[in-house]
């Protein structure tokens, strides 16, 4: 096989388990196979992932969970929090709900309980980056809701990234809520040093008949940091999938949600508002796919744009044959704050089937040189005056979040 960057060859917990061993070879053979994608590659056209793969990142496999003595929270915190400090799991007594279960990924490997869900949402060759999550498959989480399980408080999962440099980082998760089952997650990648590190996450969620979850995630990654992420979710009869999503760090970052429709009734609604900084490229991509009748999908992405800054929005909705009477929708509207900006925005429809409602736009523009005249007449300050109309270029989707505490978190 040949040599990929990345890959190292270390010493996983668990390889010893032939089944656990199985998927890891399986991983490694299908980045193997098609390697790391490039400008040629139609996903990856707009990313140049060049200098994550020139990064020298190392994985750090001596110890599979955080030390004892790191704390991460107040010890009054009620809130259910799972946190990965440099990319390693600390492990918690969780104080949980009736029907709602946690347990590391490790736990699961070990009892065998993800066999028809781990690399069953998405193909390894299609993702190179979640097939090198699965070469080191050992750290992430299960989080389980049994059938009409109803959880008011949101999950809360934090990587949190200290002055360790060059590591990399791969978490896989893996979600199911049963029928009737509600929940909140939010996901929160940040770091408050200016080290160089990558993420990669993969999460694999399953939503059965009439579940709901409503998926946040908040990226304020190193300046110097990468991340890149991938959302598999497969949703049934009448299942509802909301993401809101909210980047504000990284050198690179790519956020790449796959939905498959599968049953009639099921909808997914993915809002997203980033901050594209000076020298960084912010990437989004969604593929949605309606595979059967009455589905529905929004995707609505807004994007401030800051000087020598680069963005990509790729939006694919795919209506099959049999997906009657179904609706998808897709626009992106990005805000110019320099002219050496680039956006980069490819919405694609794919229409099968007669009988269905579908639209795609994008908009671009630059700040309105009225409203800044009449806020700096008022004696604001420049500066604060376009923070102040950037925040209102966003808020049209931040508005859109139920959640009331996790709305103030998503403020720039």
């Amino acid at each position: 096989m040949q040599n990929l960057p990345l890959v190292h060859d270390v010493n996983l917990f668990l390889d010893d388990k032939p089944s656990v061993y199985g998927l890891r070879q399986k991983a490694k053979q299908a980045l193997g196979k098609t390697n790391y994608p490039t400008l040629k590659t139609e996903a990856w056209k707009y990313t140049n992932i060049k200098p994550i793969l020139s990064g020298d990142f190392t994985y750090n496999s001596e110890e599979h969970q955080c030390s004892d003595n790191c704390c991460h929270h107040d010890e009054n915190n009620n809130k259910i929090e799972v946190t990965f400090c440099d990319g390693k799991l600390h492990i918690e007594e969780y104080n949980l709900p009736k029907g709602l279960y946690i347990k590391s990924l490790p736990e699961i490997l070990y009892e065998g309980e993800y066999k028809q869900y781990l690399f069953n949402s998405f193909n390894l060759e299609d993702h190179p980056f979640a097939a090198l999550n699965g070469i080191y498959l050992e750290q992430g989480i299960y989080i389980y809701a049994e059938k009409e399980t109803k959880i008011n408080e949101p999950i809360y999962i934090k990587y949190k990234q200290t002055k360790s440099q060059n590591s990399l980082i791969n978490i896989h998760n893996l979600i199911i809520l049963e029928k009737d089952a509600h929940l909140e997650i939010f996901e929160q990648a940040y770091s408050d040093q200016h080290n160089k590190y990558l993420t990669n996450i993969v999460n694999e969620i399953y939503l059965k008949p009439n579940s709901q979850l409503n998926h946040y995630k908040k990226q304020t990654e190193s300046i110097n940091g990468y991340h890149i992420s991938l959302n598999s979710i497969k949703l049934q009869s009448c299942a509802a999938y909301k993401q809101y999503y909210m980047a504000n760090g990284a050198k690179i970052c790519r956020q790449e949600t796959n939905i498959q429709l599968e049953q009639k009734g099921a909808c997914s609604e993915v809002y997203s508002v980033y901050m594209a900084k000076k020298d960084c490229l912010n990437d989004i991509t969604t593929n949605i796919n309606h595979l059967q009748p009455e589905t529905y999908s929004n995707q609505y992405a807004k994007a401030v744009l800051e000087t020598n800054s680069s963005s990509a929005f790729q939006g694919k909705i795919h209506i099959a044959p049999q997906a009657i009477k179904t609706e998808g929708h897709q626009l992106h509207k990005a805000l110019y704050l320099d002219d050496n900006a680039e956006l980069n925005c490819k919405p694609e429809l794919e229409i099968f089937a007669d009988d269905v409602k579908c639209s795609h736009g994008a908009s671009c523009g630059e700040i309105d040189e009225e409203q800044l005249f009449y806020l700096t007449s008022r004696g604001i300050e420049k500066a604060d005056a376009i923070k102040m109309l950037t925040q209102a270029h966003l808020d049209e989707i931040i508005s859109l979040i139920p959640n009331e505490e996790i709305k103030k978190e998503f403020s720039f």
